[in-house]
């Protein structure tokens, strides 16, 4: 089996999800008034995209290891609110750019697609980590149906 280090795989995604805004969102996108953001939509998708590939349990961590490790390949690196609320407001182009791959990879008669990220936590425990918020619900759900 082989791997991609993530030196490699950072700058191949980067790459990727430039060209891709370059020739298909740039054109069309127009311009807000304000200040140009500093970090650019490129840099917010391909650390979006990392993180499905690295295991970090949320965003925090993962913005501490760029920190860290990259930062000079991300001097404009945001804070983990502001990175949030950029990503956020990149969803639908995030979107669009992972249904373009589904399209060059031949997965347009598909209806439905798996995938393989990180678990989204569904239960949160109190301080006492004693009872789980949903304690007694299961029996009400069961008296219903």
């Amino acid at each position: 089996m082989n791997t991609i280090d993530v030196e490699s795989l950072l700058v191949t995604i980067f790459v990727i999800v430039d060209d891709w805004y370059k020739s298909e969102v740039k054109v069309s996108k127009e311009k807000k008034p304000g200040v140009n953001p500093r970090m650019s939509d490129s840099e917010i998708i391909t650390l979006a995209l990392m993180m499905d590939y690295l295991p970090f349990p949320g965003e925090t961590q993962f913005i501490g290891l760029i920190k860290a490790n990259y930062r000079e390949w991300f001097p404009d690196l945001l804070d983990q609110s502001q990175f949030n609320r950029r990503l956020r407001k990149l969803g639908t182009m995030l979107e669009i750019l992972r249904r373009t791959w589904v399209r060059q990879l031949g997965g347009t008669e598909e209806r439905s697609f798996l995938i393989d990220t990180k678990p989204i936590p569904v239960i949160g425990y109190r301080r006492s980590k004693q009872h789980s918020q949903f304690e007694g619900s299961a029996a009400g759900w069961l008296l219903c149906s």
